[in-house]
């Protein structure tokens, strides 16, 4: 029990200090493998924790850890979303099927503007990221991970959440410039699932303090 308190110490004081990268290995290194001796009450806030520290550690520590988290049912789903954008691919794959299956379908779509998007994608060499952050009313660096992921995979998820058909995502990536991307993922994105997603990457636009100062 000294142990598990010892170490709860130096995460907290790894929070307070602001050090989100450290805390971030720590705590994913405790959420995929529990030691038996630390009492299961600490794993809940522990966990939590650790989702914040996700939101607040930078892009390269978020793909080295999200390296070690595939083939972890017992982690929650919402620490799970916030690794998908920095995620390898069978980890995508994972965290996609679980929304699709996991849960009550409480996620609503909410109405985008279809027409505003493709004009700003037929736009070119805009800000199409701003443009994309303010139309799906995400934040900025969560629009230019979706824009920045070859796969496609990413911007299929949002469009078909925000309840957008596969002609809009196929013109919104060609338009883009992006006339590599494989347009047939649209179909390979589980409904229900982007639905999820893109209710959880619109709650940050609301709640983060972090995306909130971004956009200053």
């Amino acid at each position: 029990m000294a142990a598990a308190k010892d170490r709860l110490g130096q995460l907290l004081t790894l929070a307070a200090t602001r050090q989100w990268q450290p805390l971030a290995r720590e705590l994913s290194a405790l959420a995929c493998d529990w030691p038996a001796d630390y009492p299961q009450a600490m794993r809940t806030p522990a966990l939590a924790l650790f989702e914040w520290s996700l939101r607040e550690c930078d892009e390269a520590t978020r793909v080295e850890i999200a390296r070690h988290m595939g083939g972890h049912p017992e982690l929650p789903l919402r620490l799970l979303n916030e690794l998908y954008l920095a995620a390898p691919s069978p980890l995508k794959r994972e965290i996609l099927t679980r929304n699709q299956l996991e849960g009550e379908d409480d996620a609503s779509v909410a109405p985008t503007d279809a027409a505003a998007l493709i004009a700003a994608a037929r736009g070119g060499a805009g800000d199409f990221a701003g443009a994309l952050s303010a139309v799906a009313a995400i934040p900025r660096d969560i629009a230019e991970a979706v824009l920045a992921d070859a796969s496609g995979e990413p911007l299929a998820v949002l469009c078909r959440g925000l309840g957008l058909e596969r002609a809009t995502f196929s013109a919104v990536a060609l338009l883009h410039g992006a006339k590599s991307l494989p347009l047939e993922v649209y179909d390979t994105v589980p409904d229900r699932a982007a639905r999820r997603l893109a209710q959880h990457w619109r709650a940050h636009h609301v709640v983060h303090p972090r995306h909130a100062q971004a956009a200053e």
